[in-house]
């Protein structure tokens, strides 16, 4: 049955970078009476021309500053599809009563094993070894040393959803798992089985540090030389959540200086990361392409999720992940 379109979504694309189609939205908003419609980000004035009509925004890709949002006269919601929102100025959207909402659900399984696995790879010398094999070093000189990693201590910052399914997967190699959250009540910690510590023992103590932190002012740039130095001799480090948060200069340092004996990094304060980056250069690193959100099913559960967050708003609901909670002391 044809439903007489109420209202208008649009989601924000660079179609010179395309992705997805628009299919899966479409099938979950259209029975609800809301229309769907793509932007590009990369189009001049495209934005501009489209936000006064918007209802809602489904913000896939682009930036979503406080000179757009100013111009979203009649929206209700913008659902961003991925877990981090530094994409979008949340305090403009707040201030003009827009809800945001994030997706921090969608994607636990698939970044909490990326994770894992570039634990494993760094601490195991597996590219190393690989690239040996490959040209005929044959058995173990190549990886000199390799230490055992059942019994090492595994330290979290951040201890959202991703970073809990993470420890999980550590304690089952046999890692000791510490955290560092200012944020969570100690409950939370109790429940998942965690050592809850400070920022600098957090980076003392930790053989392998998993970053699972968003990026804000408050934690961009939060590992730099000082929080480095204070790393254990040997230590890896371990990044699939923003690259902004680490200050790659003096990561490099350490990294070159043997402090660190590695680093396996999924995200880069630059993206995609320029072939000719220091980091890439250097043999103890591990690198992938911001892919550890990624698997088919996450992919669709992300759009599922973000068209559902839409329905809700416009049907007068608080979305289930709402992300600017501040808003429901205004209702």
């Amino acid at each position: 049955m044809t439903v007489t379109p109420k209202w208008r979504c649009f989601r924000t694309e660079l179609y010179n970078f395309p992705m997805y189609d628009i299919s899966l939205e479409r099938s979950v908003l259209e029975p609800h009476g809301i229309q769907v419609e793509s932007v590009d980000m990369d189009a001049p004035d495209a934005f501009d021309r489209v936000a006064p009509e918007a209802d809602a925004i489904l913000h896939l890709r682009g930036v979503l500053a406080a000179e757009h949002i100013a111009k979203l006269t009649r929206c209700r919601i913008i659902s961003h599809y991925g877990t981090g929102v530094d994409r979008l100025d949340v305090a403009a959207a707040t201030a003009r009563g827009i809800w945001v909402t994030n997706g921090p659900l969608y994607a636990v399984d698939e970044v909490s094993s990326h994770a894992i696995a570039l634990l494993l790879v760094v601490a195991r010398k597996i590219i190393i070894d690989d690239r040996a094999v490959r040209e005929g070093r044959w058995h173990i000189p190549p990886v000199i040393p390799l230490h055992r990693i059942a019994g090492k201590t595994l330290g979290m910052l951040g201890l959202g959803n991703i970073s809990r399914a993470t420890a999980r997967k550590g304690r089952a190699l046999g890692l000791t798992v510490i955290a560092y959250d200012p944020y969570l009540d100690a409950s939370v910690f109790e429940r998942e089985g965690v050592r809850a510590v400070d920022f600098a023992t957090c980076m003392a103590e930790a053989d392998f540090l998993s970053v699972h932190l968003p990026l804000t002012d408050e934690t961009r740039r939060m590992i730099d030389r000082e929080a480095l130095a204070r790393m254990k001799p040997g230590a890896i480090l371990i990044n699939t959540s923003r690259g902004g948060v680490i200050d790659e200069d003096a990561l490099v340092e350490a990294l070159r200086g043997g402090r660190l004996a590695g680093a396996g990094l999924d995200v880069f304060a630059q993206e995609p990361v320029p072939t000719d980056h220091p980091l890439l250069q250097l043999p103890n690193v591990v690198v992938t392409g911001h892919i550890g959100f990624y698997s088919e099913e996450s992919r669709e559960q992300m759009r599922r999720d973000g068209a559902e967050q839409v329905v809700m708003a416009l049907q007068g609901k608080v979305p289930a992940f709402l992300y600017n909670r501040e808003l429901l002391a205004a209702r």
